[in-house]
């Protein structure tokens, strides 16, 4: 647990020192749901970090290229390095909690002022001893501008 605070700092860190505009969302997925804080996902590169808060607690490092870059939508791919919690299996001491997953998606933004937007992403995700899955799901962004 403490990793997952140590890297939600370090992101929070680099964002505030770059003045970046910040994103928050929320994501809905078949693996886990995620609160998110972002950089502005406007532009063509841009990062976030995901607090898993569903069945365990965990960090996801997401580092992103939209390869579309429209007025009322974006489509993007990305790169995730993850960190599980342990709660289900704290008694098996060869459990390996990272993973990586490789998300594609789309942002929506439909309304005028462009900070409200839906999202919809697909990821196949690489985790350890063979267990790989593909997870889906929705979401809600604001950037604050």
């Amino acid at each position: 647990m403490k990793k997952v605070f140590l890297l939600a700092f370090a992101l929070f860190a680099f964002i505030s020192i770059s003045k970046a505009q910040v994103s928050v969302g929320l994501n809905f997925q078949t693996s886990d749901t995620f609160i998110t804080v972002g950089t502005d996902p406007d532009k063509e590169f841009f990062g976030e970090a995901r607090l898993g808060v569903g069945h365990d607690i965990g960090l996801e490092l997401m580092g992103g290229y939209n390869f579309v870059r429209k007025s009322e939508v974006n489509a993007y791919v990305g790169a995730g390095l993850g960190l599980l919690g342990d709660h289900h299996h704290k008694h098996h001491d060869d459990h390996n909690d990272i993973y990586v997953a490789i998300p594609v998606g789309v942002l929506i933004t439909p309304f005028n002022t462009k900070n409200l937007g839906f999202l919809i992403e697909a990821a196949p995700v690489i985790a350890n001893h063979s267990h790989t899955y593909l997870r889906g799901g929705v979401g809600v962004k604001y950037t604050f501008r």
